[in-house]
């Protein structure tokens, strides 16, 4: 509960969610209104089969999903065609078919001719042939074209995308979480080192530096020692001090902690504070903080230890009970 809270605070993620939901409604919306009138209607008998077509209009192309049956003398044949109406008719497109023995060919050229004609009608009402030019009885089956598989299509699109957006605003989360910790983890040693060198009486930059070469040689550092590294790299050779390179760093992962650090920072060199004294309490707090962190974390490792325990439990009860169980 508390993170479906944390994501219905997320502005970014409320955001693109209010404009996928804007666009999937407007999408079936064009489709419930404009789909039935992309074509006009199909007429049936009284046994169900269509015998005509009414076109909404002559202007524009329209489209008919129909099956179609002829019945010979040998078998029947069945058929899915879709008849694409012409909006206009200048010249008649029929298919040229040869000869084939097979009686199943020569049907299927007929019907092919046979829509041909009729997709290049010009007339408004058009009545479906009933037969064949040899005789065959066909006979068309079929319903007016509609965009309910569409619709079901779209939420479920919708409803991944916004699925894909928490997920991957959660992983968002999750990454910053593991960046802030590792963050506070290297904090106390940074400002611990940082304190020392300068009361030893070296200058911000070259303690960040001989800080950032530690870094740098230690194979096993952490995200924050790393990252501390890189810094020194990027802004090596360049006019810009040490304290406002600590201070992007810090309002760029908002860690309040490292912010402050690098206001000290700041204000010693604008202003000339002392800032030995300030680094030593910072540093006392943020070891005191991380022992607390420390402590908290020790107290949970017990109740991680509870759900395998009581299963164990369960399973030597279990173990126990059955001999009896099976003698009953």
């Amino acid at each position: 509960m508390s993170r479906f809270k944390e994501l219905l605070k997320d502005k970014k993620l409320m955001s693109g969610i209010y404009a996928v939901t804007l666009v999937t409604a407007l999408l079936i919306l064009a489709l419930v209104v404009k789909g039935p009138e992309e074509s006009g209607k199909l007429v049936a008998d009284r046994n169900g089969s269509i015998v005509g077509i009414n076109r909404r209009s002559l202007d524009r192309s329209e489209r008919y999903d129909l099956s179609i049956e002829v019945d010979s003398e040998d078998n029947s044949i069945s058929r899915d065609v879709t008849l694409t109406l012409q909006a206009s008719a200048d010249g008649r497109s029929r298919a040229v078919t040869d000869k084939e023995e097979s009686r199943e060919a020569e049907i299927d050229a007929e019907i092919d001719n046979m829509i041909s004609s009729i997709e290049y009608s010009r007339e408004k009402k058009i009545k479906l042939p009933s037969e064949l030019p040899d005789g065959t009885p066909v006979r068309w089956f079929g319903a007016e074209r509609s965009a309910g598989p569409v619709i079901v299509i779209i939420p479920l699109m919708y409803v991944s995308l916004v699925v894909l957006m928490a997920a991957n605003s959660l992983k968002e989360d999750r990454t910053a979480a593991e960046e802030r910790r590792s963050i506070m983890r290297g904090l106390p040693r940074f400002c611990n080192q940082l304190y020392l060198m300068m009361n030893a009486g070296l200058i911000l930059s070259d303690a960040f530096d001989t800080i950032s070469e530690g870094c740098s040689m230690n194979k096993s550092a952490g995200l924050f020692e790393r990252d501390i590294a890189e810094l020194r790299e990027a802004t090596d050779g360049h006019r810009i001090s040490t304290a406002q390179v600590i201070n992007e760093y810090a309002v760029k992962h908002d860690v309040k902690e490292l912010i402050r650090i690098a206001a000290i920072l700041t204000e010693n060199e604008k202003r000339g504070s002392d800032v030995v004294e300030s680094l030593e309490r910072e540093s006392r707090y943020l070891w005191e903080a991380r022992k607390t962190v420390a402590r908290e974390c020790g107290k949970s490792i017990d109740t991680k230890m509870s759900y395998p325990l009581g299963l164990l439990l369960i399973v030597l009860i279990v173990i126990t009970m059955a001999p009896a169980l099976m003698n009953i």
